[in-house]
């Protein structure tokens, strides 16, 4: 099994100190897995075996340029102490408050971002008639239709923002998170969508590390991207500072980014009437809303944006049955809400028949961003329970629509 791994951010700009790697648990670190930023522009990951407590700055300075290469000199395009005008925000959390101390954690981390204008919206999930909540530092709305999208859609009700924010109770924004986006939504106003980038907050059991290795992450890109739909079933990503754009499959959505780092124009939500209450954590279909909304925005005509400087850390879970648990929901939610876009508008069958064959050729392609994390070791249980995961995905979203009507009644 892999060992634990220190995580570090390492911001270039600063002179390089010592890494202490040192663990207080019994076993040690096997490695370190540093998000390496320039003035709070990320320009990669790297990942260092460690043979001690300690890795020096001249070590660190000689790992980073060796493995960053061309990255290292890149400069940062988000100075600090900008003086643009930014739009009021909005930040909602969906929550069922299962995890405590990681929403607590989470609002403190909101409690400190760097932005004039914004409000913290807590939507309490919890099923049945939960006593009310107070958190300090947000506004509690209460939404017991259970799950994710529902309280999502009670959070765009209840939002006063021109934008909305998404993150959840797992995840730590980095201090910066919101004014970046919103500069990016100000620089580019025909953008309705923006994603950022997400990383582990800690690498402490093999279970995190394997979920790092499942491919179950987003693509990771350390520039920002822009994607708008051109013909019927295909995008364009354009990437202004590798001076080049590249056309792919409306469906290949790895680089479109997750929920748990997602912002949108409010009225652009409110016009296409929210997300789908039948996908989502806390439904049968287990997810799937996120990318259901940014393939209805593409299909729409809307651009999406993904900014790497608007990072989020997600506490990934830290046993095995919790992951497996976790990589077969996100093999049903990734099928249900292709079934869902489908049923919404059938002519999406003809774009999925297009991109199905080299879908399935990716799955064994080793270099594909599926498969190039895993080792040889990986277990293939995790990959199975994907697996079944994505088989049983359409028919839990008919169940989910089920349940939705019944709700409703």
């Amino acid at each position: 099994m892999p060992g634990p791994m220190r995580v570090a951010v390492i911001d270039v700009a600063d002179p390089l100190s010592d890494l202490d790697c040192a663990r207080t648990a019994e076993s040690p670190y096997a490695g370190a897995f540093i998000l390496a930023c320039r003035s709070g522009c990320p320009l990669g990951i790297v990942q260092m075996p460690l043979h001690g407590t300690r890795i020096t700055a001249a070590e660190l300075e000689h790992e980073l340029r060796r493995q960053l290469g061309e990255a290292w000199s890149r400069e940062s395009r988000h100075p600090h102490g900008s003086t643009a005008k930014l739009a009021r925000a909005s930040v909602v959390v969906p929550s069922i408050f299962a995890r405590p101390a990681h929403l607590q954690r989470c609002i403190k981390r909101l409690a400190e971002l760097d932005h004039p204008n914004y409000e913290v919206i807590v939507v309490d999930n919890r099923p049945g008639n939960a006593p009310p909540a107070d958190i300090e530092g947000a506004r509690v709305v209460r939404e017991p239709h259970p799950g994710i999208s529902a309280a999502r859609n009670r959070g765009i009700a209840t939002a006063t923002g021109e934008i909305i924010a998404f993150t959840d109770d797992d995840v730590a924004v980095d201090r910066r998170w919101l004014r970046v986006l919103s500069e990016r939504f100000a620089r580019q106003p025909d953008v309705a969508a923006i994603t950022g980038l997400v990383v582990p907050g800690e690498l402490e059991t093999p279970a995190q590390v394997l979920f790092e290795q499942s491919g179950n992450s987003p693509d990771r890109v350390f520039v920002p991207l822009t994607f708008k739909r051109i013909g019927r079933f295909q995008v364009l990503r354009h990437t202004p500072e590798e001076g080049g754009d590249r056309v792919h499959s409306l469906y290949a959505i790895g680089e479109f980014g997750l929920g748990s780092n997602m912002a949108f124009r409010t009225s652009v939500l409110r016009a296409v009437g929210g997300f789908d209450e039948a996908l989502g954590t806390g439904t049968p279909a287990r997810g799937g809303e996120d990318l259901a909304m940014f393939l209805e925005l593409l299909a729409g005509g809307y651009q999406l944006a993904y900014e790497p400087a608007a990072i989020t850390f997600h506490s990934h879970r830290d046993s095995r049955a919790q992951l497996e648990d976790q990589i077969y929901g996100y093999g049903v939610g990734f099928t249900a809400m292709l079934t869902a876009v489908a049923m919404r508008n059938p002519r999406h069958l003809v774009g999925l028949a297009a991109a199905l064959a080299p879908w399935l050729r990716s799955l064994r392609d080793p270099s594909s961003a599926k498969q190039s994390h895993r080792t040889e070791d990986f277990p293939s249980g995790l990959a199975r329970a994907e697996l079944r995961g994505m088989l049983a995905g359409p028919f839990e979203y008919l169940r989910s629509r089920q349940v939705q009507r019944q709700w409703s009644r």
